[in-house]
């Protein structure tokens, strides 16, 4: 493999991801100056650890937790045990605390809902791989784009018999107080259709390894499928046209960071910041940085 350029070492982008594609620019600079600059990384939330629980009990149930690709599926946990496993480690978690409260109420409510999410989970990818001897679980890939001076890095959730399926969690949804200060929630439907970022990563999926890309949408009340037999945006000339999408983003980033010649001031000075966004994303300690980056 040919060495990664000056250029690119210099910022600590030393490979290419569709996350790096999906996200505004101003993220992705912000992301990876904290990384390289100060060795942190955005805080998380209680939606997407939730989210990453749901997949660690549905890992557990499947044979896949801590997946290694020598050692391939093992025997999979009952799952009550695997839910049980999840729940311990979604313990671990400290909810954020500049918000006023917002990811603490969340973290409560979600933890509560979580079981029956596993649940459905293990159904789908039942569902999906059901005939199928050798189902794998998240590992690091790589392959090469032409146009792009670095290697691209994709992990999937789960894939086997030529096809691979992304574990995608919609977590309830606050309602309004009510008079007497208490709140209600609601559970939302299994999504029928991906979004516009979901459709680049699983293109970039698609032209890594050729296997047929699908999305398990899951919430508390179910799960659905989606795939080209049912959707019209997973068939392989919309794959095609959202690849090439994945593929110019990566030029305008590859792009910036040549022009940029290793400073983080002429990086950032080539992209326009949305500090509304990125305070509301990240709290206060980040936005201070991303400040101090951007400052004229």
């Amino acid at each position: 493999m040919a060495e990664i350029p000056d250029y690119r070492i210099n910022f600590g982008m030393k490979h290419e991801s569709s996350s790096n594609a999906t996200i505004p620019k101003d993220e992705m600079v912000l992301k990876h100056y904290l990384r390289k600059e100060h060795k942190m990384s955005f805080p998380m939330a209680s939606r997407p650890i939730s989210g990453i629980k749901v997949q660690t009990g549905s890992d557990c149930a499947m044979g896949l937790h801590n997946f290694s690709p020598i050692r391939g599926q093992q025997d999979p946990m009952e799952i009550n045990e695997s839910v049980r496993y999840a729940l311990t480690e979604y313990q671990g978690y400290t909810p954020r605390t500049w918000d006023n409260g917002k990811d603490a109420e969340e973290y409560e409510e979600f933890r509560e809902h979580l079981p029956e999410m596993i649940k459905h989970a293990v159904d789908g990818l039942h569902k999906y791989f059901e005939g199928v001897n050798r189902i794998e679980g998240e590992s690091m890939k790589q392959f090469i784009e032409p146009k792009i001076d670095v290697p691209i890095v994709l992990y999937q959730d789960y894939s086997g018999g030529g096809r691979q399926i992304d574990l995608k969690c919609s977590l309830p949804m606050r309602n309004p107080p009510k008079k007497d200060g208490t709140r209600s929630w609601r559970i939302p439907k299994p999504k029928t259709e991906p979004s516009v970022q979901q459709v680049m990563q699983q293109a970039v999926y698609w032209k890594a390894t050729g296997e047929k890309p699908a999305l398990l949408f899951v919430t508390a009340s179910g799960y659905n499928i989606v795939d080209e037999t049912n959707c019209e945006l997973m068939t392989e000339d919309n794959l095609q046209r959202a690849y090439d999408d994945v593929v110019r983003s990566w030029l305008v980033t590859q792009n910036l960071l040549k022009a940029s010649r290793g400073s983080w001031k002429t990086l950032a000075g080539l992209v326009q910041p949305d500090m509304v966004q990125l305070s509301a994303r990240h709290g206060p300690k980040i936005t201070q940085l991303a400040k101090q980056l951007w400052e004229i």
